[in-house]
C-alpha cells in the first residue's frame, strides 16, 4: 500500500473511532490477531476509503464477507463497513438485523427521554435521584 493511501486511510480510522467512541486497531491486518481498523465495544469496522473524491464506490460482498469472519473471530457481535467516497464523511453497510436493532434502539431511548422530560436537569433541583441518574447516562453516551 502507498504511503498516501496509508495516510488517508489512517485519518477516515481516526474519524471513525473519535466520532463512535472507539479506537483505531494500529496495524490491522499485518498479524494474525489484530483485524479491522476501528474496534468500538462489540463492534468491529473496517474501513474503506476513495484516494480522490468521487460520485461512486464499487462495493464487494468479499468485503462483508471478510468482515462478519474477522469480527468473530475476534469475538465481535457486530460488523459495519465505513465507505468514504473520499470526503470526511462515512456511510456505513451493516447487516439488517443490527439496522433493526439500531432503529430500535433509538426509538426506545428517545421514549424514555420523553418520559422523563427531556436530558436538561430540573433547574429547582426537584428531580429524584433516578430520573438525574438517568438523564447522566444518557448525556454520556453522547
Amino acid at each position: 500500500m502507498k504511503d498516501s493511501t496509508r495516510v488517508k486511510s489512517s485519518i477516515q480510522e481516526k474519524r471513525i473511532a473519535k466520532a463512535i467512541g472507539g479506537r483505531q486497531v494500529v496495524g490491522s491486518g499485518s498479524t494474525p490477531f489484530l483485524k479491522g481498523d476501528v474496534i468500538a465495544g462489540d463492534l468491529f469496522i473496517e474501513a474503506k476509503t476513495k484516494m480522490n473524491p468521487s460520485q461512486s464506490i464499487t462495493v464487494k460482498k468479499s468485503w462483508i464477507d471478510k468482515a462478519k469472519e474477522q469480527s468473530l473471530a475476534m469475538r465481535k457481535e457486530d460488523y459495519a463497513i465505513a465507505v468514504s467516497f473520499g470526503e470526511p464523511k462515512e456511510y456505513y453497510l451493516i447487516e439488517d438485523n443490527l439496522m433493526e436493532d439500531l432503529y430500535k434502539s433509538r426509538e426506545a431511548l428517545r421514549a424514555v427521554i420523553d418520559a422523563i422530560g427531556g436530558v436538561a436537569h430540573d433547574p429547582l433541583g426537584l428531580e429524584s435521584a433516578e430520573i438525574y441518574r438517568i438523564r447522566e447516562l444518557i448525556k454520556e453516551a453522547y
